[in-house]
């Protein structure tokens, strides 16, 4: 009976990025599929797909005895499983992952690379060196063990191999990928967006932006918050919604008393984490990101609200600004620059038409370019992830 196992941070990380890759690996004959993963209360969810979940609690940050013990578990349950092919997911089962696979003795060996993390934003500070020296040597040592490293953002794939972390015959690329049916306009009901509007008491009229992210500075929330103060008096109508976890102590980390200082601009609101995003973007008007992290290069919070038909605001960062053709279906601004980020997001509030104009574009190149089904088929034989395949 042939067995792959996927390789997650948490549950919601599986429930949010990895459904279609869990899908496809039962399409691609695996009898069997794992899911290694902090479970929390996404189990029904997983095994809803037809995967099973087996628990397996990671720390966020680099822990070296917690991380051992990670590895470690991690090689015990894919040896006991007899599990022959693995694909790992963002940083952290990449590395120790790959390790655990490694000492398993499984055949075939995956990483998939969705972005760099806020240990590769360019800092002067010594620890932040350091670690991005570590995380460098971790990642070289990973990428040896792996068959391929599957990356999303072909800057990434050109530092990794550049750098010497990645032999270059090892990468694979490709964009990153959604479910579009999944989000679509018309997936939520004209009674239950009405209702979320109610429950976050923004007027009828109002024009909603949105922003997803982490609760950390490089992805843009000092610039959103910014962008909000500016149009207070140029917008009353435009109301600023932030849905961002809190986020463990750190340097990037942007403090609660920041955010709900923000609020008292009256048009500004903050949601922290929350399960129904589909909702809030089709409560939305326009969507924004003016990041300037380290993303996978078409980061969900863009494409998500692209394939559900709304207009974008991005930053120019090279790691983001592919979601958005400029003047089709939204604009690109400078990072850290929220006179710009403003400047276009008036531009969309004061014209209905060119908002649903971007937006019927967004939807059609979000179902031409990122449709998960089309590029997880593809990925997953490139990769080597199909049990005929495995010796």
């Amino acid at each position: 009976m042939s067995t792959a196992a996927l390789i997650c941070p948490d549950g919601l990380s599986v429930s949010l990025f990895c459904k279609g890759i869990i899908r496809e690996l039962r399409s691609a004959g695996w009898n069997r599929v794992l899911v290694l993963t902090e479970v929390g209360s996404y189990r029904e969810d997983i095994e809803s797909l037809g995967a099973e979940c087996v628990d397996v609690p990671v720390a966020r940050f680099i822990d070296i005895v917690g991380d051992i013990r990670y590895t470690l578990t991690l090689a015990r349950i894919l040896r006991s499983e007899h599990v022959e092919g693995v694909l790992a997911f963002s940083t952290k089962p990449n590395v120790f992952g790959a390790f655990a696979a490694k000492l398993a003795g499984s055949h075939h060996i995956v990483t998939h690379v969705v972005g760099m993390g806020s240990v590769f934003v360019p800092q002067m500070s010594l620890p932040a060196k350091v670690m991005r020296g570590v995380m460098r040597a971790l990642y070289r040592m990973s990428s040896r063990i792996a068959d391929h490293v599957w990356f999303t953002n072909p800057g990434d794939r050109d530092f990794f191999v550049l750098s010497g972390i990645v032999e270059e015959e090892k990468a694979i690329l490709s964009r990153n990928y959604l479910d579009t049916q999944y989000y679509m306009a018309g997936s939520e009901s004209l009674e239950s967006v009405q209702e979320l509007r109610r429950e976050l008491g923004i007027a009828a009229d109002a024009t909603v932006v949105v922003m997803v992210a982490r609760l950390i500075w490089p992805k843009g929330i000092g610039e959103f918050a910014g962008a909000a103060e500016i149009l207070r008096e140029k917008c009353p109508r435009c109301f600023f919604i932030l849905v961002a976890p809190e986020e463990p102590p750190s340097p990037h980390t942007v403090p609660v008393a920041t955010v709900r200082s923000y609020e008292k601009l009256g048009n500004f609101k903050w949601l922290g984490f929350r399960k129904d995003v589909r909702r809030l973007y089709a409560l939305c008007d326009v969507a924004v990101l003016p990041t300037y992290y380290k993303e996978g290069g078409y980061p969900r919070a863009l494409l998500e609200p692209m394939s559900m038909g709304k207009p974008l605001v991005a930053s120019t960062s090279e790691d983001c600004r592919a979601t958005v053709d400029e003047g089709l279906n939204g604009f690109l601004v400078p990072p850290r620059d929220a006179e710009a980020l403003a400047s276009a997001i008036l531009k969309l509030a004061e014209n209905p038409e060119l908002r649903q104009q971007y937006g019927a574009h967004s939807r059609q190149k979000a179902v031409g370019e990122f449709d998960e089904k089309v590029i997880l088929r593809k990925m997953i034989s490139q990769a080597g992830l199909v049990p005929d395949s495995i010796a």
